[in-house]
């Protein structure tokens, strides 16, 4: 009887101490884990293949190291996708670096070239599907934020001001840097942007090769700077991304020569990418100032010739 009554003394604290005593038991609901976010987009000076990516979120003011920020590699047609898996929704900076073979298209050959520089774009917030696309442009408005003092207000107002000067070219920032027949082959004010943003990018490359107007910090022509052309065009894209004085201003006679570069590039024959109907990318050389040849790079991405007429005709109309 003793250890009995032992047996129910020791069951009864147990009992206690799981909530007895009529007050009941509590259980801590456990947190739900957090939607993640991403970012997704293209990397283009042409298209930029095997290139890492890595997409830092902005802490006090500054990029994170980079070895903590989410990270990828850009596939064939430049695409790249990042996951914070914390659910991170503020402001980011997107680098595209050199990685292992990583490689860019040059708009003039349609040949690839090695890509051994650094191009960024910011983002003022990340939500659960954000599209950002890396171009010269974009690195012009990173390079117009200081990097400690960086913040959701600053990058916007950096953005701003960029696109208010590329608007004289008919760049918009946020279009993709190359056809998408697949997904916009319907909307024609699209496809105009796109094939604008491709023709702008291709200026960028020939200005590198054959303009004296961009120059590198000593103020050496970006096309003697290098011996190679990827060497001209990391210097063109740097000299680009110096027109920006602050996430405000911009430095008059350098964007005067900056624009002068760009506009003085002859773009009858460019290789224009074209993601095609049937989700394949390819390189199709077009004459940018022909909407004959526009329709057949249409056509070769698979609209249908009646629907590529018309899209040709609205799309040179709208060209810069």
């Amino acid at each position: 009887m003793i250890k009995m009554t032992g047996i129910v003394l020791v069951t009864a604290l147990i009992m206690t101490g799981c909530g007895g005593g009529g007050g009941g038991g509590s259980v801590t609901p456990t947190a739900a884990a957090p939607s993640p976010t991403a970012i997704g987009g293209t990397a283009a000076k042409g298209i930029i293949k095997q290139a890492k990516v890595l997409a830092c979120r902005i802490v006090n003011g500054a990029p994170e190291a980079d070895a903590s920020c989410a990270s990828t590699t850009t596939g064939t047609d430049g695409s790249y996708k990042v996951t914070f898996s914390d659910g991170y929704t503020g402001p980011a900076m997107i680098k595209v670096m050199a990685g292992t073979a990583s490689t860019m298209v040059d708009e003039t050959t349609g040949a690839d070239i090695p890509y051994n520089m650094i191009m960024r774009a910011v983002v003022p917030a990340v939500s659960s599907s954000t599209t950002v696309y890396v171009t010269p442009f974009s690195e012009m408005a990173a390079s117009a934020v200081s990097t400690t003092t960086m913040d959701a207000t600053k990058i916007s107002q950096s953005i701003a001001a960029v696109q208010s000067i590329m608007s004289t070219l008919g760049i918009d920032l946020s279009a993709m840097p190359m056809m998408d027949i697949k997904n916009s082959g319907s909307n024609s004010a699209t496809l105009t942007m796109q094939s604008n943003m491709v023709k702008q990018l291709g200026r960028v490359v020939m200005a590198a090769k054959s303009s004296n107007l961009l120059t590198d910090a000593s103020g050496v022509p970006c096309n003697a700077a290098g011996t190679t052309t990827s060497q001209q065009i990391a210097c063109t894209v740097a000299a680009m991304a110096g027109v920006m004085n602050s996430y405000v201003t911009s430095d008059a006679t350098k964007t005067a020569k900056m624009l002068a570069a760009l506009n003085g590039q002859d773009v009858a024959n460019l290789n224009m990418p074209i993601l095609k109907a049937d989700g394949t990318v390819s390189m199709v050389s077009t004459n940018m100032t022909s909407a004959t040849s526009m329709q057949s790079a249409l056509q070769n991405g698979g609209m249908p010739m009646a629907n590529a007429a018309n899209a040709a005709n609205v799309i040179m109309g709208g060209m810069h």
